[in-house]
């Protein structure tokens, strides 16, 4: 009972409903676009597939700690999935918890990690790499449903923030 005391909802006008709606959106995009495969890629010799590979982002950073690429792995998982959820969060208390002041700060956080999510980079790069392999004799790439998820989680994710009215007085602090 105690939590629901400290509840400190912001008003629910039309802007902040629809930025609430679309964040819960980008959640749902998020789950597919990390968990579903991004990208097929495969290789055939005179009819043969030589092979086929498709990977979503869990996937891959887990091939890549799997393989001793720590680094490369940790910064996939830190600004494609762990920056993500946190803005996601984030925006989530802002809607129902804090003072004024802490509102309006967590607010600024947001535009500030959002700079370093990278999200949009990543959907980007996979992409290049898609159109990278197309442009090869040897190789096949197609776009699989991870890719669009996720694409759609930075779209959405954008659009929600956009949305969202600045915390203001009239939410009680």
């Amino acid at each position: 009972m105690s939590c629901l005391s400290q509840l400190n909802v912001i008003s629910f006008n039309k802007r902040n409903t629809v930025s609430f709606l679309l964040l819960l959106a980008s959640f749902v995009l998020l789950v597919l676009g990390v968990t579903q495969p991004m990208l097929e890629i495969s290789a055939e010799h005179a009819g043969r597939e030589l092979f086929s590979y498709k990977q979503s982002i869990i996937e891959a950073v887990e091939t890549l700690y799997e393989g001793e690429n720590y680094l490369v792995a940790f910064l996939i998982l830190f600004f494609s999935v762990m920056i993500p959820v946190l803005k996601g969060i984030v925006i989530l208390w802002v809607f129902f918890f804090g003072t004024l002041i802490q509102k309006e700060t967590a607010h600024s956080f947001i535009f500030t990690i959002g700079k370093w999510s990278m999200a949009d980079v990543f959907a980007v790069g996979v992409f290049i790499a898609y159109l990278a392999s197309k442009a090869s004799g040897m190789l096949d790439a197609r776009l699989e449903s991870g890719f669009y998820f996720f694409t759609g989680y930075c779209i959405v994710s954008l659009l929600s923030l956009q949305a969202k009215t600045r915390p203001t007085k009239l939410d009680k602090s």
